[in-house]
């Protein structure tokens, strides 16, 4: 981003060229009208500003060579209107573009002084002109001159003038493009730590409601062991019950884990062109041995193409939390059939189950964040984590996640994903 002495440098430098320019010309001018020492003046005031042109291109010294410019300004352009015909000449138009450099390129608490020094050498040379015309040099030779004279100062005062205004203009136009940037990018902050905090306090409002009870339950359990206030058979009985406790906290644990690891990073979906039965084969394997120790059998099935672009860590996620809640709903000797089909432009992943079912009131807060503990066909704990974080995986990498269900018969659920996704582009 410009700085504004990298602005006001540029403003001042072009001014400052537009003068030198100008005074060249007039120092031809006045050779060939014969006003030798009026040039003369022209040339050494040309070689001053030039210098202070040259010193201000350097930005340690640019305050300096500024001020010691507009100060020499007016006493310079008094000696023009002294030798180049007084208020006759065109010394005032010049007068005015200097003032206009000087408010450009100083700062705000300095315009008092250079509005006064501006005023007094304005009256004092004005007041000269009116009441002492006698000490002023009659300079043009012919109306024809004056006019000549007149016109090539206006024009140099008049681009000068117009340069400071674009100058500003352009650097006004340029901030404000900044500034609506950076506007923007504070926007695009304030919302991911918005959701950077919000899902902490999802993540809170998870451990309170689905691991403080288990805990709790454990530790007084474990208290009443170790105070011996329970017979041998009911020790052996409520261990039991504790192994249960323990072992569902702990997937929970794992479920609660896995999803803040994605979501806390806040780490955009990453695509890639994957196979995806080569993915899914060794999960299925696994999970099939899971169902077999509740003698339930698991079928899969793949149909046409198996190769998608997609985040397979995020699908991977889903899948797995689909398979555990249908082997956890399903009861011995039910069936799960998982099935993946290729159209032509969505996959679609389907977990079929013969299990409880959902009632229908249910359904339509599954995925929401108002989580319902319900106990699987071998008292596993149901919390509702799994489906929450599946569903929100599958919309950030494209796809959605639809169920289909009847009590006491089963449920279906379907992942559709598109081929290639355009929420981002894929990575190799």
């Amino acid at each position: 981003m410009e700085t504004d002495q990298e602005m006001e440098t540029k403003i001042f430098n072009s001014a400052a060229l537009i003068i030198v320019i100008y005074l060249k010309a007039m120092i031809i001018f006045n050779l060939i009208l014969g006003q030798y020492f009026l040039a003369l003046i022209l040339l050494v005031t040309s070689a001053v500003i030039l210098a202070f042109y040259l010193i201000g291109r350097s930005k340690q010294s640019f305050n300096r060579g500024i001020t010691f410019l507009s100060l020499l300004g007016y006493p310079i352009i008094a000696i023009v209107f002294f030798y180049n015909d007084g208020i006759a000449g065109p010394a005032f138009y010049i007068f005015l573009m200097i003032h206009t450099t000087i408010l450009a390129v100083t700062q705000i608490k300095t315009y008092w002084f250079w509005g006064l020094y501006n005023l007094v050498f304005f009256l004092g040379l004005f007041y000269m002109g009116i009441y002492h015309a006698d000490l002023i040099s009659i300079t043009y030779t012919s109306s024809e001159v004056q006019y000549l004279d007149h016109s090539i100062t206006y024009t140099a005062c008049l681009a000068g003038i117009v340069a400071i205004i674009i100058a500003l203009k352009w650097n006004y136009q340029k901030q404000k493009q900044q500034s609506e940037r950076n506007g923007e990018a504070l926007r695009d902050a304030i919302q991911e730590l918005s959701q950077t905090n919000e899902q902490k306090n999802k993540i809170i409002a998870l451990i309170s409601h689905d691991l403080k009870n288990p805990l709790l339950s454990i530790t007084k359990i474990l208290e009443m062991i170790n105070d011996g206030e329970l017979e041998k058979e009911e020790t052996e009985a409520i261990l039991k019950e504790l192994y249960i406790i323990a072992n569902n906290a702990q997937k929970m644990s794992e479920e609660i884990l896995e999803w803040a690891t994605l979501e806390l990073k806040n780490t955009s979906p990453k695509f890639r062109h994957v196979d995806l039965k080569e993915y899914c084969d060794s999960m299925l394997t696994i999970y099939k041995g899971m169902a077999r120790q509740k003698n339930i059998t698991l079928e899969t099935s793949f149909e046409g193409d198996t190769f998608l672009t997609t985040d397979i860590d995020r699908l991977l996620l889903i899948v797995r939390n689909l398979l555990q809640n249908a082997i956890k709903f399903t009861a011995e000797k039910g069936e799960i059939i998982f099935s993946c089909r290729n159209t032509e432009k969505n996959f679609h992943i389907s977990i079929t189950d013969t299990g409880n079912g959902i009632p229908k009131e249910r359904l339509q807060r599954l995925f929401n964040m108002k989580f319902e503990s319900t106990s699987g066909t071998s008292l596993e704990k149901g919390t509702g984590v799994g489906l929450y974080i599946s569903n929100e995986n599958a919309k950030k990498i494209g796809g959605s996640l639809k169920v289909d269900s009847k009590v006491g018969k089963g449920s279906v659920f379907t992942l559709t994903l598109p081929k290639k996704p355009s929420i981002a582009t894929p990575s190799q």
